[in-house]
């Protein structure tokens, strides 16, 4: 009886150290990320995920999938070295660390696999943000989204807001493809 509780006791510690450690599939930094990409497609991103959908047309659903993302209620946390979440490892990651690229991935794939819109209509749209004077001061993920009637928009993740506009970045990918690449793709490795 002695041995049993022992067992149970030192199983109950392993499980309770290894339950907190979900591992992710992460790339970090741009090197990983960017082997990852160059076989022209984000699948190890952008991948399957599970959630309920409210909505009854495709707009309403990603409408309301866009606010589900934007109240996650996670911390967003900008990386100090670049690393980058599945879709399917965002909720569980370990790391603690989900930035713009991260809630965009999520989104992305929530939209493709969830609500079932075609690779060719939604994608993770990446760019460099510049300062004038400065140069280059940070980067800025989001989701870019064709309309099921025509129009292009594009979808802040941590906000949940939708815009009109330009919905393309110098990086663009989802699951089937990957798009441009510029400094990020055929820039300096770090």
């Amino acid at each position: 009886m002695r041995k049993a509780l022992v067992l149970a006791m030192v199983v109950s510690v392993v499980m309770l150290f290894l339950g907190g450690s979900v591992l992710a599939y992460q790339s970090s930094p741009w090197s990983e990320i960017r082997e990852d990409l160059l076989d022209g497609e984000g699948a190890e991103f952008v991948n399957s995920v599970s959630i309920s959908i409210v909505g009854e047309t495709e707009f309403e659903k990603v409408k309301y999938a866009a606010e589900h993302v934007a109240g996650f209620s996670g911390e967003y946390e900008e990386d100090e070295v670049e690393t980058w979440t599945a879709a399917n490892q965002f909720l569980t990651a370990s790391s603690g660390h989900r930035d713009c690229e991260d809630f965009a991935i999520y989104l992305c794939a929530i939209v493709r696999y969830v609500i079932g819109v075609p690779a060719s209509r939604v994608w993770v749209s990446i760019n460099l943000v510049t300062e004038p004077g400065v140069g280059v001061v940070a980067g800025h993920a989001w989701v870019g989204y064709k309309l099921e009637r025509g129009g292009n928009v594009y979808i802040e993740p941590q906000t949940g807001k939708i815009y009109r506009g330009r919905a393309k970045g110098m990086l663009n990918f989802n699951d089937e493809w990957v798009k441009g690449g510029g400094f990020y793709l055929h820039g300096p490795i770090e």
